[in-house]
């Protein structure tokens, strides 16, 4: 069927996560969990290539860590076909030296 066309050959679905939280823990803590499951492209967006049992343990995770009410984590599945057409300029991953700093 259509999910599993959106597939990639390997069971693998990329998926962009992006995240906004007003604690500087919880921030922390949710790039420390999504540095484990994919590669930080820009201050708190990912990009995670996913089996479909790794992204079950991921939305466990991340709903065990967040404050609903305070914050936001959003999962957008991008189809093989659509990385392809990806347009991106500049720098192609965040720097290397992006610390969560508290000021």
């Amino acid at each position: 069927g259509p999910a599993a066309a959106a597939m990639s050959r390997l069971g693998q679905q990329t998926w962009v996560i992006a995240y906004d939280t007003p604690s500087n823990s919880r921030r922390r803590k949710l790039a420390k969990l999504l540095e484990g499951y994919g590669l930080r492209v820009q201050w708190s967006v990912f990009e995670c290539n996913l089996r479909r049992e790794q992204l079950q343990q991921l939305r466990q995770r991340l709903e065990r860590l967040i404050v609903p009410e305070a914050d936001s984590v959003r999962l957008w599945p991008v189809p093989e076909r659509s990385c392809a057409l990806v347009v991106h300029l500049g720098r192609t991953t965040a720097a290397a030296d992006w610390q969560d700093r508290v000021i």
